[in-house]
């Protein structure tokens, strides 16, 4: 793969440092222009955040990671399934329904919300009052807001017919937005943020860092195949490297089964081939399967419940309702049920958010 010797937006986006309009503007037409390329090609990336626009010293943009990315004849992929992070995804891909590249442009609509306000758009609140938020954007001229908000409200509507159509619809839009200097940009450097850290790839290895046998993970991963396919493969490995347990590991995987027959499934086959969610010793043998009585359910408000799962799915997703239903089994003390759920955000400060506001509800 090309090496690019950049770096994420996302680090600027954490330290703070300061994107003027033309340069943000600049960003995103970059950004749009190379979608436009992967979109004429028929591949939607669908993972569009700052993590994933790498910056270059010379101000050219770099798109990366299609790790995720789905050909339009491509049948890997099917409905039901969230794929991206949540927080930039279109309405359409947090309730795991076909994307298409109207679903990237919306991506690109959060970050250039994001570039200009330091904060994503509110799925909580109405669109109307998301834009309103820029009138607080000291470094935006009257000019600017006035042009600004109506190529946000159409590229963060809510149905994919109601948004830019395709990349150079988008582009020329940004192009128009008064009262700024487009050449003002190539005059922006970006210095390397403070306490800059740059995570390196770990290198691949042919045998499993995991505590449990190569053998063990084979059969686990042929197991859970049948029911999401080649990916499981990678998701055992990640997976396995991390989960301090085996009821912890297969726990891990059972979220990305869609289906609850399947789930049940493949819980059923674990058992039978002798990996249960009683866990492994050190060495990798099968401990008994012990038969446990589900905990009694928390006394929980339903409406509670039901407040607590819309605030978990704003940070991860589609998934909070099954992650809520498995937490509350889990747990019947309020504070460590928020805990349970807050592990399942992998942002800190989304983390602190969600336990801060969920707080307050309980």
């Amino acid at each position: 793969m090309e090496y690019v010797d950049g770096i994420e937006l996302k680090a600027h986006l954490r330290n703070n440092t300061f994107i003027p309009l033309p340069s943000a503007t600049d960003i995103c037409i970059q950004v749009l222009q190379a979608l436009g390329h992967a979109h004429e090609h028929g591949v939607v990336h669908r993972d569009i955040k700052p993590a994933n626009i790498i910056l270059l010293e010379n101000g050219n943009v770099k798109v990366s990671d299609f790790g995720v990315a789905r050909l339009d004849t491509s049948d890997l992929t099917s409905t039901g399934f969230m794929v991206g992070t949540p927080n930039y995804m279109s309405p359409e891909g947090l309730q795991g329904h076909a994307v298409d590249a109207r679903s990237d442009l919306y991506s690109v609509g959060v970050l250039f919300y994001e570039l200009l306000t330091r904060q994503r758009p509110a799925r909580d609140t109405s669109l109307d009052d998301t834009l309103n938020r820029l009138n607080e954007t000291t470094s935006l001229s009257g000019q600017n807001i006035r042009s600004i908000k109506p190529i946000l409200r159409r590229a963060l509507a809510p149905y994919p017919d109601e948004r830019f159509q395709t990349a150079g619809d988008f582009i020329a839009s940004l192009k128009g937005i008064e009262d700024m200097d487009l050449t003002q940009a190539t005059t922006t450097v970006f210095p390397v943020p403070q306490n800059y850290r740059q995570d390196l790839p770990v290198p691949q290895e042919t045998t499993s860092a995991s505590q449990w046998s190569d053998d063990l993970l084979v059969s686990l991963e042929q197991s859970l195949a049948k029911y999401i396919g080649p990916v499981a493969r990678v998701l055992v490995k990640k997976q396995s490297r991390s989960a301090a347990s085996m009821e912890a590991l297969v726990n891990s995987l059972i979220v990305h089964i869609p289906n609850d027959a399947e789930r049940s499934q493949f819980i059923k086959a674990m058992e039978r081939t002798g990996i249960s969610s009683a866990g492994l010793s050190q060495s990798g043998a099968a401990s008994p399967v012990v038969e446990k009585s589900a905990p009694a359910t928390p006394s929980l408000d339903p409406a509670v419940q039901e407040k607590l799962t819309q605030l978990l799915a704003f940070h991860i997703g589609p998934l909070a309702s099954r992650v809520m239903q498995k937490a509350m089994k889990s747990t019947q003390e309020p504070h460590a049920l928020l805990q349970q759920l807050a592990k399942h955000i992998p942002d800190e400060r989304e983390r602190k958010q969600f336990l801060d506001q969920a707080a307050r509800l309980i």
